[in-house]
């Protein structure tokens, strides 16, 4: 299979312009033992800010999920092109298990490459579809 640098695709620097910003709402309270309850409206105020300049997806489980985000994001007087999709996850860290966008001349496409979770040593069977399912 050819690679995407390869068929001529390139990864835009962080720099450059970009369509949007993806994030996975933080569900995993096993991921910030104890401190759980100061993650939510965090990402609640990290979204305020991408979405007074830009679009933010966010992945969320499920319309409970969304729900729940909705509530901080109205708590943080979150404005703006905010889209939910019920994409679940294992964890919130979209920028491990997120598509790679990637461009040449005529476009953009999103690389969907196999997510490990660092070796296997978590739970990774969701956070590995994701890829698919941002394209």
């Amino acid at each position: 299979m050819p690679t995407p640098r390869e068929l001529g695709y390139r990864m835009p620097a962080e720099w450059e312009p970009h369509a949007a910003t993806w994030l996975s709402w933080p569900h995993n309270e096993r991921s910030w033992p104890g401190k759980f309850e100061t993650v939510e409206p965090v990402y609640a105020q990290l979204v305020k800010a991408l979405a007074e300049s830009e679009p933010v997806h966010i992945n969320v489980t499920d319309e409970d999920m969304e729900a729940r985000a909705r509530k901080f994001l109205q708590g943080a007087k979150a404005g703006g092109d905010i889209q939910f999709h019920h994409f679940p996850t294992n964890d919130a860290w979209c920028r491990d298990h997120g598509a790679i966008f990637v461009v040449n001349e005529d476009g953009i496409a999103a690389t969907n490459w196999q997510y490990n979770a660092w070796g296997g040593k978590y739970p990774h069977d969701l956070d590995n579809e994701i890829p698919k399912q941002m394209a």
